[in-house]
């Protein structure tokens, strides 16, 4: 399926005191302070040091790019596209583009350097995280969200778990940006869009399920392998007005999920609210 870079390690702790400068020359230091500082010709003349002046001798380990990781995160959050692109140059991440960082630092001109530089958008992030779109989704920023749809964000991308951005967004974006995802592309047939807005934890999770319905998605479509369909987890889950519109708009209470199960043998349909009891009257003949 799609193929997957492993990013480099994570950043070093930022405090001084906690950053083990014994194990790194201290041109690795110095270069992280440059770049924090945004002194651009600082960065240039320790990565000389480091990685290009013969005169320099290193007893131990042989310097290497990838030490130079926190500096280049200093550069993204600062959107500092010259920088960024020398230290790309120096192969400080061997050929990986760090997307992620740059989206939350919302670094709009580096991301467009990473674009020029080969970057796949629609590649997951991860083999159980979908495409960089779906962390401004869970960020709400509609901006972000907006422009990587116009820089050819798909939000039906997947991963190898079939997590889209668009499956997100079901679950926890604003109501203008799941509009926002339908009117770009988002295909409510595809990514169990559904299946993740009954689980939806927000007021308005009813509005999400019947725009997703009236868009034409399968309400009775089984989630996964072992899972049971749409309206089994918000029956279990006391969404009284969910289950009760899914029954309005078809759902088969009998259709079984793929462990021979109906809803009603697998959770209760009985539930409290301000400390009444409350039954959903289903069918006589599902009980």
């Amino acid at each position: 399926m799609n193929s997957h870079q492993t990013p480099p390690p994570p950043p070093l702790p930022p405090g001084d005191d906690l950053r083990p400068r014994y194990t790194r020359p201290e041109q690795v230091d110095l270069c992280y302070r440059a770049a924090r500082d945004g002194n651009f010709d600082g960065v240039k003349e320790q990565v000389r040091q480091l990685f290009h002046n013969p005169e320099v001798a290193y007893v131990g380990e042989k310097p290497h790019p990838g030490w130079l990781y926190d500096s280049l995160l200093e550069a993204i959050q600062r959107n500092n596209v010259e920088m960024v692109q020398f230290l790309l140059d120096e192969d400080v991440t061997d050929g990986y583009l760090p997307v992620e960082p740059a989206v939350r630092a919302r670094a709009f001109e580096v991301l467009e350097l990473f674009l020029r530089n080969g970057l796949d958008i629609n590649q997951p992030l991860r083999p159980n995280e979908p495409p960089v779109l779906s962390i401004p989704i869970c960020t709400s920023d509609k901006e972000m969200v907006t422009w990587l749809l116009d820089y050819g964000a798909d939000p039906n991308s997947c991963c190898d778990w079939d997590f889209t951005p668009a499956l997100l967004a079901m679950y926890i974006a604003s109501i203008e940006i799941i509009d926002l995802l339908f009117q770009r592309g988002a295909d409510p047939h595809y990514g169990e869009l559904l299946q993740w807005a009954v689980i939806r934890n927000k007021p308005n999770g009813l509005d999400v399920v019947r725009q997703i319905i009236e868009k034409g998605a399968p309400i009775d479509e089984i989630k996964y392998a072992n899972d049971p369909k749409s309206y089994y987890q918000p029956a279990e889950d006391g969404k009284v007005d969910i289950v009760e519109y899914l029954l309005k708009m078809g759902a088969d209470p009998l259709k079984l999920d793929s462990k021979g199960r109906t809803p009603h043998l697998g959770s209760s349909l009985w539930f409290e609210r301000d400390g009444l009891d409350i039954s959903i009257q289903l069918p006589l003949h599902c009980w």
